[in-house]
This record gives structure tokens, C-alpha cells and sequence, in this order.
């Protein structure tokens, strides 16, 4: 299946530890996330690495026409050593990989950087990928004042 990529990084005022605390709670997504109207814990665990790992039911609003058409879908989480990997299966085969890195930054705050994999049938790829490059965009656009104001 075809897929496609994009990078995206920040520069946060907050500590690399307080910005993954931050990101593997999808719960504080919600309004932050253009998409993303609720997210739910459904399991969690430790891997074989010794990484944690936390499974989600995802509720997001996709724009379609004038309409918001709502999706749910699984998402799991592992964090470890300054890293988050995202799985998230959503609707008609399309899968989101996303790896985010979190560096300390000299002095104070840090950089977040995100790699994100969209995959998905032809058909739908482009709209996949660009709502998911749009949502991503923007919830990094507000991400370091909502992390300043905590």
C-alpha cells in the first residue's frame, strides 16, 4: 500500500520529561488535536524492552463537505528513553505510524520532532495524509502555549 511521510518539529519552554508526560496522555489531545474529540484508556502494559505502553479507543471528527463525520479508532502508545511511538489503525486500511523525539534544549525547554507515516489505499491517501499533516500542524502550532500556561 503507498504511503507518505512528513516531519515536523517545535521548540517548547518546558522540559523535555514534562513534554512527554504530556504527549502520552492522548486525554490532553482532546481540543488541542484539530480532530480529536475524546480519547479513552483501554489497556496498558510493558513490553519486552521494558518500555511502557498504553492502549487507546480515539474518537476523532473528520471534516467532510460541511459535515463532521465522527471515526473511532485503536491507538497504542510506547514511551522510552525520551521517545514516543504511536500505532494508530483508522478507518478503510489507512494506518498512522508516528515516532515522536524529545531533546533538551541548552538552558531551558526543549525540541519536539515528529516523524509521521501515513499509510493508505490510493484512493484515500492524499485525504489521509492531509488531514492528518493539517491536524498535526496546527496542534504543534498551539502546543507551546498550552505547555507555557501549565
Amino acid at each position: 500500500m503507498p504511503s507518505r511521510s512528513f516531519e515536523l518539529s517545535v521548540d517548547l519552554p518546558v522540559s523535555g520529561a514534562v513534554v512527554l508526560a504530556f504527549l502520552v496522555d492522548l486525554r490532553r489531545h482532546v481540543g488541542l488535536h484539530a480532530l480529536m474529540v475524546s480519547a479513552e484508556v483501554v489497556g496498558s502494559g510493558v513490553d519486552a524492552r521494558g518500555r511502557s505502553w498504553t492502549d487507546w479507543v480515539v474518537t476523532d471528527a473528520l471534516p467532510l463537505g460541511p459535515w463532521r463525520v465522527p471515526m473511532r479508532y485503536p491507538a497504542r502508545l510506547t514511551a522510552g528513553d525520551g521517545e514516543v511511538w504511536s500505532e494508530v489503525r483508522a478507518a478503510l486500511g489507512t494506518h498512522l505510524s508516528v515516532h515522536w523525539q524529545v531533546l533538551d534544549l541548552p538552558g531551558s525547554g526543549s525540541r519536539l520532532v515528529e516523524v509521521t507515516t501515513v499509510t493508505a489505499p490510493a484512493v484515500t491517501l492524499g485525504y489521509a495524509a492531509g488531514q492528518a499533516r493539517s491536524a498535526h500542524e496546527r496542534t504543534f502550532a498551539r502546543l507551546p502555549g498550552v505547555l507555557a500556561a501549565r
